[in-house]
């Protein structure tokens, strides 16, 4: 949906819970919302007064108007907060219900001596409707017992098993494949956020075989010319990382063409948090430094790169400038997937240089993967020759 769409859907949730405290205290996820909008716009005094304004009085005119300028600034300027607002606007939204092959006692229902009225089913005081009171009867003990027989099943399959069993790419499985995995094989656990998991997401010279990057050990960039978490983001603005960062990589990666009219290289980094939530503060902490220009190096930008309709982009995404005493040097996407961070950077190496947006996205979906497998438990594996799209 456009900005003015999704700004319009989240007034309209705030709305509603700021009418009623008890609804608004009942809805986790509108709560949600409204701390997502808090945390974004606390370090803007502006922003959070019309914010506030707006939830002590819904219906003010002035105050709608600020509050919707706040956001689809907000929105302009970060796409991925944006679709972070879409997905808490789709989770506080209610969702119809549908009821089928139930019975429904609604305000129409009426109980008189003669006769029990249940909506467009009616049953008289005779023999028959008797006998059909009977049959609905055994039909209700049925229903309790497999209810029962489900909800006793619940907790053996949880204490038989080690917890729900999730595919690859984060889609569940059906119950009985649940049941019989659980059954056989042990659910994997994600990698520990170390710096040992940190070097492994990074790719090496053997992930770059058979490719324009692959290089021998005495190249331009030998083996990726690794770093650790010093030579990460963390250690130009540490201010970004705070405690937060547990470990970090980093390594350069040039093509085998590499000359100094045209050419240009490549540089990865990858930053593991203890929590998801930590990520997501250090991905936050990121963007406010560059939104608020305390940052010469990097500076938001959209257009640095195109995303191929319908890519994957991790949990949350954006695309940056890097600069040079001002002067454009190249871009720079930051993917956060999980606990991890990724930053994925073209830089310019000759005048000539002509950075290559397919590139990018082989660079992206790569580490998209490698830290996807690190989730999954698995030692990271994918190779840059293995990647042909988007994922």
């Amino acid at each position: 949906m456009d900005t003015p769409e999704l700004v319009s859907k989240v007034l309209d949730i705030l709305a509603q819970g700021a009418g009623s405290a008890a609804s608004a205290a009942g809805s986790s996820a509108a709560q949600a919302l409204i701390a997502a909008l808090r945390e974004r716009l606390s370090g803007t005094e502006d922003g959070l007064a019309a914010l506030d304004a707006f939830l002590g009085d819904p219906g003010d005119t002035a105050g709608a108007t600020a509050a919707r300028a706040v956001l689809e600034r907000q929105v302009a300027a970060d796409p991925g907060f944006g679709r972070l607002l879409a997905d808490l606007t789709q989770a506080a939204e209610p969702s119809p219900q549908t009821i089928t092959h139930s019975v429904v006692i609604s305000d129409r229902a009426r109980v008189t001596r003669s006769q029990i009225s249940l909506g467009p089913l009616t049953v008289n005081n005779n023999a028959q409707g008797r006998l059909l009171l009977a049959v609905l009867a055994v039909a209700l003990v049925a229903l309790i017992a497999l209810a029962g027989y489900g909800g006793a099943r619940v907790f053996t399959d949880k204490d038989e098993g080690s917890g729900p069993v999730t595919g690859g790419h984060g889609a569940s499985k059906s119950p009985a494949a649940t049941s019989t995995a659980s059954a056989t094989t042990p659910t994997a656990r994600p990698l520990p956020p170390t710096q040992a998991t940190a070097d492994a997401i990074l790719p090496d010279r053997a992930a770059l075989e058979g490719t324009e990057f692959e290089s021998s050990p005495d190249a331009y960039f030998p083996d990726g010319e690794r770093s650790d978490y010093q030579g990460t983001i963390c250690g130009d603005y540490p201010e970004l990382c705070a405690h937060r960062v547990h470990a970090g990589a980093a390594g350069g990666y040039a093509p085998n063409d590499l000359s100094e009219q045209s050419g240009w290289h490549a540089e990865l980094q990858v930053l593991a948090h203890e929590s998801e939530a930590d990520a997501e503060r250090t991905f936050a902490a990121l963007a406010d430094t560059t939104r608020n220009g305390t940052s010469t190096k990097i500076k938001p930008d959209p257009s640095a790169y195109t995303p191929p309709e319908n890519s994957r982009l991790g949990d949350e995404f954006a695309s940056y400038r890097t600069l040079w005493e001002g002067q454009d040097l190249g871009i720079m996407c930051v993917i956060r997937r999980g606990p991890y961070i990724a930053l994925i950077t073209q830089e310019k190496d000759g005048g000539a240089a002509v950075l290559d947006n397919t590139t990018q996205t082989r660079l992206n979906t790569l580490m998209l993967r490698r830290m996807d497998e690190a989730l999954s438990g698995t030692t990271p594996h994918t190779a840059l020759r293995e990647v042909q799209s988007t994922y």
